[in-house]
């Protein structure tokens, strides 16, 4: 029996960046031509989709996830006090059965363990990484693509004063 495959996925900076279309500054927008090379990738890749989303915390962001046709089985366990990892890792211990899995996130909130796949917030998610997760998931690499140690601290260091704003 063949082990499954998991994406744990971020929206924000993912499926939505700076340049997607949102006249109204709405909450809980996702970008089409972003989602369709998402939902191409999942279907090549055979993976199901774990939300960890700020989107899970929230009734509204669920419900506009599965609008937006983010189709996903499971989110992880909202715990505040613990990083994005540890939630991932929880999940992971609560589900065996997972054998190849990625995280899809623009964010690096203590995620140095696991195979991370780091879009720009400023692109979302692009083709050649939607191509770096179907390999790793289908096992053909153990190369993740994660975004170098300078851009990440300035990534964290630009959310961090966006949080206190």
């Amino acid at each position: 029996m063949r082990g499954v495959r998991i994406i744990f996925l971020d929206i924000d900076g993912v499926l939505n960046c700076k340049k997607t279309p949102n006249p109204r500054d709405l909450p809980y927008i996702v970008d089409r031509r972003l989602l369709q090379i998402f939902r191409r990738m999942v279907g090549r890749a055979r993976a199901k989709v774990v939300l960890i989303s700020d989107w899970r915390h929230d009734p509204a962001g669920l419900f506009s996830a599965r609008y937006w046709g983010v189709n996903y089985i499971d989110v992880v366990p909202y715990l505040p006090k613990r990083s994005r990892g540890e939630q991932i890792l929880l999940w992971l211990r609560q589900h065996p059965k997972v054998t190849r899995y990625v995280v899809i996130d623009d964010d690096d909130d203590q995620l140095d363990s696991l195979p991370l796949f780091q879009p720009s917030a400023s692109t979302g998610l692009t083709a050649r990484i939607a191509n770096g997760v179907i390999k790793y998931l289908q096992g053909k690499t153990d190369k993740d693509m994660r975004s170098g140690a300078l851009v990440r601290t300035v990534e964290n260091v630009r959310k961090g004063l966006k949080r206190l704003v």
